[in-house]
């Protein structure tokens, strides 16, 4: 059996035993399996991110020489590269952009994102920050023992 079906598989078993159900033997193969799985992901990620660490470079420098040299494209092994531009809306004057969104109440001009360290900083001085609340989230931890 290939490890693909044997995922594939146990799969198939954990949909249908509830958790509160689960027999050891399970769910050590769950576990078992999860690890295989993180540690190849992980091999998986490294290789991708130096990978990716070159090409971005290559990237860069390739871009850089089209502008400089002000070239439109380039045709290497019947394939042609060539530089697109396109505009990008950034912030360049923050307190202008607070100023307008104060007000015009256009919150959707703002990608929310909650800054955890600041939250913990004022719970840490003893203040509450209105609408926020603390969940708590699961992961799971592997040592060798």
């Amino acid at each position: 059996m290939s490890e693909e079906d044997i995922v594939a598989e146990l799969l198939v078993q954990t949909a249908k035993v509830p958790v509160a159900e689960a027999p050891r033997d399970m769910y050590e193969k769950v576990i078992t399996q999860w690890r295989e799985m993180r540690a190849k992901r992980l091999e998986l990620e490294r290789l991708a991110k130096s990978a990716q660490h070159a090409e971005t470079a290559f990237k860069s420098y390739a871009i850089e020489v089209f502008r400089a040299q002000k070239l439109e494209g380039v045709m290497i092994g019947g394939r042609i590269t060539g530089l697109n531009t396109r505009p990008v809306a950034t912030v360049s004057n923050k307190e202008e952009l607070i100023k307008f969104i104060r007000e015009t109440g256009d919150l959707a001009l703002l990608q929310f994102r909650l800054a955890t360290g600041t939250v913990d900083e004022y719970k840490g001085d003893g203040k509450e920050v209105p609408g926020v609340e603390y969940i708590d989230v699961y992961d799971l931890t592997d040592k060798k023992a």
